[in-house]
């Protein structure tokens, strides 16, 4: 049996219990009370009785505020109710107002901090064991033992078994916030993930092309190759930018639009002409018809093709040449990006976390990344298309 948990605080269930609280017990007290009237109480007692009622009620209602001063209070009053005779019972502390005194309990052991729940149980138990004790003192044989060892066993277990409950509720209640609280840790370091790599695909790509088209403006032997390669670096200055606008967009939850951040396949033509300078030349072969590929199969297919692009013209010494194969096939595509080694690998410095962000990129499209090393360097991915047989 799975116990049902909720915040009393605030709540309409605990707003419910409060209301029942007052709406039936105080005026069962009330009648017992003219019962023990014509059964000839004291006025006294019968003043402390009703006092003692009050201050439980409003515990209740203090509950709100501050569950341990709740508690604090209805334990006052619970002992006072003890020294108070009851015709027929042992003490007042049967009344039937002195049940809001469970759902204080109840509430200082769900809403307080630890150690209140533990002393709470403590001061119940010790309270019962007085209020037995001076019950028993003053009965003076009109009780049988029987009756007092009921009376103090249903007590303990009625006192226990709301503790037990309430503090079943507060282990789930904690273990659902915890749960919420890792599920949400999840997400934010998933969403990292995705903002870096997005990073690292459109800037490190931009500026690797904006260095390459630089160092063939400087050896370049003629004008009009000279303004070429600056007008491709400026255009990669300005592809970078509008790659981060487009993903400060999607961080400010604007409406979707950003193509640069999200480029489908059709972006492999440009994507290939960009990168072509008289020092690095990158060409583009597909084979068969295209099939139809899920969003995020395009996204990982261009971006896998613009990381081995911006691999090759950093790690590796000018001039460079760069082959893309696209594979069309019934079922699948296969990418292939290979570079010639260039003139040599350039130091510089540690690798970074392109291909790691590549492969979770394919994993993640449903598939199969690989690696060929060497003095020159294969990337090569296959993609599921939708309309597979």
């Amino acid at each position: 049996m799975r116990i049902a948990t909720f915040d009393p605080k605030g709540t309409r269930q605990w707003r419910l219990l409060v209301l029942l609280s007052a709406v039936v017990l105080a005026p069962t007290t009330a009648l017992l009370m003219v019962a023990m009237n014509a059964a000839g109480s004291s006025p006294l007692d019968l003043a402390v009785i009703g006092a003692a009622a009050l201050v439980l009620h409003c515990a209740v209602f203090l509950t709100a505020r501050s569950a341990v001063a709740a508690f604090a209070v209805a334990s006052t009053a619970m002992l006072v109710l003890a020294f108070v005779p009851v015709p027929g019972w042992s003490s007042g502390i049967l009344l039937p107002s002195a049940l809001c005194f469970l759902l204080v309990l109840w509430r200082v052991v769900f809403d307080a901090p630890t150690p209140w729940p533990w002393i709470a149980l403590a001061v119940a138990l010790a309270g019962i064991a007085v209020a037995e004790a001076i019950g028993a003192s003053r009965a003076d044989g009109e009780l049988p033992p029987w009756m007092q060892t009921f009376e103090a066993t249903l007590l303990i277990a009625v006192a226990t078994v709301t503790w037990g409950v309430a503090w079943t509720a507060r282990m789930q209640n904690e273990r659902a916030a915890a749960d919420a609280q890792a599920a949400l840790d999840r997400a934010r370091r998933t969403e990292r993930a995705h903002i870096r790599r997005d990073l690292h695909d459109v800037i490190a790509h931009s500026i690797t092309l904006m260095v390459a088209q630089a160092e063939a403006a400087r050896v370049g032997t003629g004008e009009a190759h000279t303004d070429e390669s600056l007008a491709q670096l400026a255009e990669s200055g300005r592809s970078a930018l509008r790659g981060l606008r487009g993903m400060l967009r999607v961080l400010d939850a604007s409406p979707p639009g950003a193509s640069d951040v999200v480029p489908g396949i059709d972006a492999l033509d440009d994507l290939v002409a960009g990168a072509t300078t008289p020092l690095h030349h990158v060409s583009l072969t597909e084979n068969g018809t295209r099939r139809p590929l899920a969003a995020d199969t395009e996204v990982a297919l261009v971006r896998l093709v613009q990381e081995g692009i911006t691999n090759a013209f950093r790690h590796l010494e000018a001039p460079v040449s760069v082959e893309v194969t696209v594979d069309w096939h019934l079922d699948h595509v296969t990418v292939q990006v290979s570079d010639d080694g260039g003139r040599g690998p350039l130091r510089t410095g540690p690798p970074g976390t392109g291909l790691t962000g590549i492969s979770e990129r394919v994993a993640a499209a449903g598939g199969s990344f690989d690696i060929t090393t060497g003095p020159s360097w294969t990337l090569t991915a296959r993609f599921p298309v939708l309309d597979s047989p």
